[in-house]
């Protein structure tokens, strides 16, 4: 018998993270100018004069940048009743991510330095947590196999703290309530699982996921994990909506059709971009392995989900390989938990006695 693979600790998952998050947020912003930095402000894009409003000169990207200066934007005027709508890309689509720049602006309420570092320190947080929840998750789940530690090191949302990006929040969220939804602890779970639509409404897979998964044991309860983490996200949505008309901005397609033209498209961008969504199509092509090969039922419907994501986003998401990494950030870490499950599985089997 070989003695049992000593299980990766969720204490220090969120340790290790955290200091590998700040690592990319010092550096980045040492390289940077400062932090004003990793907002990634273009010198052609419209809200460039709102941010140098705020900090005076900063730190120019070539053509529009990055997103990181919308939801800065955002958390100054988070419900869009100032000038910010009308410096944005597409306010219908971005003021549906209301969570993160909410709270980094405390509903608009703090000064621009304080709204900056809070970006950051929550892009960092988030990032713990996320790592911290997978290992959790597969620990409950059986999975002592150290391949889990992938999880920790997401490149998704690595890139998502080096832009100052909602996914971090959201994706801590949702791993959070899918651990209390495997403790049967429902409540928390659908508030975790709200917020985290709330933080990306990309999100809502993992409620879906779940209600899927018990929905033949019980549907009420299926219902339950569905139906209530959407109202606070529908509401918001209406409103939305109703402020500036509806969007999906583009990031979703008819199955396939978005890859097919992307693959078009790469030779007009970078070689970086070109191999992370190689990266990410090969991260598509493990999580179809493994959620065939997973004895979770959860694990498998959370990761056909995922997989059906890539399917069907646009060609914009797969045509820049950091798009596609970080709408698939969840992907990776539900890869390292099923395969942490699935390995483990087989080094029981191998222990059996005989």
């Amino acid at each position: 018998m070989h003695p049992s693979p000593t299980k990766p600790d969720a204490r220090l998952g969120f340790g290790t993270s955290v200091v590998l998050a700040l690592v990319i947020v010092i550096a980045v912003a040492s390289a940077n100018g400062g932090l004003t930095g990793l907002l990634t402000v273009g010198e052609d894009f419209p809200i460039r004069p709102f941010v140098e409003a705020d900090f005076g000169a900063v730190e120019l990207a070539n053509g529009d940048g990055h997103d990181g200066q919308q939801y800065y934007g955002i958390a100054r005027d988070p419900f869009g009743t100032g000038e910010v709508p009308d410096l944005l890309d597409n306010p219908s689509y971005r003021y549906l991510h209301i969570l993160y720049p909410l709270l980094a602006g405390g509903f608009g309420l703090f000064s621009p330095a304080v709204t900056l570092w809070l970006m950051a320190a929550l892009a960092v947080l988030g990032f713990g947590l996320a790592g911290a929840a997978a290992l959790r998750i597969a620990r409950q789940l059986g999975g002592g196999h150290t391949v889990v530690l992938l999880a920790v090191v997401n490149v998704g949302l690595l890139l998502a703290v080096r832009f100052l990006l909602p996914d971090t929040l959201a994706l801590a969220l949702s791993l959070i309530g899918v651990s209390l939804a495997l403790e049967g602890r429902d409540r928390p779970a659908g508030v975790a699982l709200a917020l985290a639509v709330l933080a990306k409404t990309t999100y809502f897979v993992f409620p879906l996921a779940l209600g899927a998964w018990v929905w033949r044991s019980d549907r009420a309860r299926a219902v339950a994990l569905t139906v209530l983490p959407a109202v606070p996200a529908g509401l918001w949505m209406g409103y939305v909506f109703a402020r500036f008309g509806a969007s999906t901005a583009g990031n979703l397609a008819v199955p396939f059709t978005g890859l097919i033209g992307a693959i078009d498209l790469w030779n007009e961008v970078s070689s970086g971009e070109v191999a992370m969504a190689l990266g990410a199509l090969l991260l598509v092509g493990i999580g179809l392995v493994l959620a065939a090969r997973t004895r979770h039922e959860l694990l498998r419907w959370l990761l056909l989900a995922w997989v059906g994501v890539a399917l069907i986003s646009s060609e914009f998401v797969w045509e820049f390989g950091n798009n596609t990494l970080r709408v698939l950030a969840p992907l990776w870490s539900l890869a390292a938990v099923a395969g942490s499950v699935y390995l483990s599985s087989r080094t029981s089997r191998k222990n059996l006695p005989v």
